[in-house]
């Protein structure tokens, strides 16, 4: 286990998380901001997924060829690029389409190699312990940004927020690249990958997949509804996830110590039953109550999938697997999304906000899915 290693991809982490942050819980707001419908702004998640499984094979097939950490780095350059068009779209511009695109991409880039480098640097006795201590950083350093962006923005608007994104994210490049590439360069082979074997993973990421873009959209929307200024809602986020840290330092310990399916059931189960509560939120002292403990429990539950993922990575063919892994996480997301898109046509903006609490919290439930 390369310390080094280790602790520089923790910082380039840590620099990515904190880039994103600041106005990642704001981006569904921005959109409603410059006139976007809820039915909109789910066809731009829709766009999203379907960018995802275009590029998914080409990440892939990058990790295999060059490695996995130089393609995280485009994910971060393409990053660049998507806040660089985002700042500049209006309403019903091509922009918001070539945005969703590329954010896309950036997910496709991102979050495959990403799997692919931790299970590398990280041996199945101290997944947990490493785990938790990555999220631990991830989560300090995501949960300084959106009370950081929400006075950026209230302050200065979006431009100024998007533009401080940019300036951490250039660290974020260059920290991840200090250290030689760990990822055996071999050429990819999906035929190695028995779909019939692993279908119930893919399943199960879908549904994680579905609560997560979901809930990300319709409760932002619904907090922004109740809490319109946006440094309000930058220190409920930032409360909620200093919160979690807690949850991570002790669930890092547990994940190593139990059953890894019976903490994600029970885990699930939790966090289902806490993003169901979110509908009764109507002031800021209840957001902020519900999205605490909203957020703990999810990253409860993320704690023992992520050490579940990484268990069955070490029995396929890490690349390979991932790749079918994130595709169809992104093809039962972008099903699932259309679909919801449809069945809000006829509802008010506050139907359709509490349908989508409700829909993305019952959705967890299906993560259990997964193998044993």
């Amino acid at each position: 286990m390369n310390i080094k290693e280790i602790k520089l991809f923790y910082a380039s982490n840590g620099f990515f998380n904190f880039a994103s942050s600041i106005v990642g819980i704001f981006i569904p707001i921005y959109l409603f901001e410059k006139g976007y419908s809820l039915s909109f702004i789910i066809l731009f998640f829709v766009l999203v997924q379907f960018s995802r499984l275009i590029f998914l094979p080409i990440s892939a097939w990058l990790s295999s060829a060059i490695g996995a950490k130089k393609v995280i780095s485009l994910s971060f350059i393409a990053s660049i690029i998507f806040y660089l068009i985002l700042d500049k779209i209006d309403h019903l511009s091509n922009g918001f389409y070539l945005s969703a695109l590329i954010y896309g991409m950036v997910q496709a880039f991102l979050y495959l190699p990403f799997l692919v480098h931790l299970s590398k640097m990280s041996p199945d006795n101290d997944r947990g312990k490493i785990l938790g201590k990555l999220n631990i950083y991830s989560a300090i350093a995501g949960a300084l940004g959106p009370i950081f962006g929400g006075i950026i923005i209230s302050s200065y608007g979006f431009s100024a927020g998007f533009s401080i994104v940019i300036l951490f994210l250039i660290p974020a490049v260059l920290t991840l690249l200090l250290t030689p590439e760990i990822s055996k360069i071999r050429k990819i082979n999906f035929r190695l990958i028995n779909i019939k074997k692993i279908y119930p993973d893919l399943i199960a990421n879908g549904f994680l997949n579905f609560q997560i873009y979901l809930g990300y959209v319709v409760w932002s929307i619904f907090i922004f509804l109740i809490v319109s200024e946006y440094d309000k809602i930058g220190l409920i986020q930032t409360i909620s996830l200093f919160v979690s840290i807690a949850v991570f330092y002790i669930l890092g310990i547990w994940v190593d110590k139990f059953d890894r399916k019976k903490v994600l059931m029970w885990g699930s189960l939790i966090s289902v039953f806490a993003d169901l509560m979110r509908v009764f939120a109507s002031s800021f002292a209840s957001i902020l109550l519900l999205n605490t403990s909203s957020i703990a429990f999810e990253k409860a539950k993320r704690m023992a999938w992520d050490a579940k993922i990484q268990e069955h990575m070490d029995r396929e063919p890490r690349t390979e697997y991932v790749c079918f892994f994130e595709m169809g996480g992104a093809f039962v997301t972008f099903i699932f999304l259309i679909l919801f898109m449809l069945l809000i046509q006829s509802l008010s903006l506050k139907d359709a906000l509490f349908c989508g609490i409700i829909v993305s919290s019952l959705s967890g439930i299906f993560i259990n899915l997964i193998r044993k």
